[in-house]
């Protein structure tokens, strides 16, 4: 059964996610400023050799991020024009939520989402897995 999150169950369950991440994880934000946090944990999946794919929509990021993902030889990242869809997977479970992977949304905003078990879901989890995967 699908749960929903708050701000703060958002991003707990975010950085849970990309931390049991064992295989995959696909991270889809339009906007990318990622917080120390999230870069600590995906600088480990990345030492784990985790498929990381990384689909965001709006093309200013800082200098700073782009030479950090740079130097993650398992991070791929793809640019796709007119993306507004906020959804975080791994092989077990996807989040889906009005949460930007930008720093100050963490913060500052209100945000909702609905937090997935692809174990309880399979077919709502599997048909956010295609949706997903068509994005990059």
């Amino acid at each position: 059964m699908a749960k929903f999150l708050n701000t703060s169950g958002t991003t707990y369950h975010l950085e849970e996610l990309i931390k049991n991440a064992s295989d995959r994880l696909i991270i889809i934000s339009p906007y990318l400023k990622l917080s120390e946090r999230i870069k600590e944990l995906l600088e480990d999946k990345n030492r784990l050799k985790i498929d990381i794919r990384i689909v965001y929509g709006k093309n200013d990021l800082q200098p700073e991020e782009i030479n950090w993902l740079k130097n993650l030889s398992f991070i791929r990242t793809s640019f796709c024009k007119n993306l507004h869809a906020k959804c975080y997977l791994n092989e077990h479970e996807c989040i889906i939520t009005s949460l930007n992977l930008y720093e100050f949304s963490q913060v500052n905003n209100n945000e909702m989402g609905v937090l997935i078990y692809r174990n309880e879901d399979a077919k709502l989890y599997a048909d956010t897995y295609d949706e997903a995967h068509h994005s990059y």
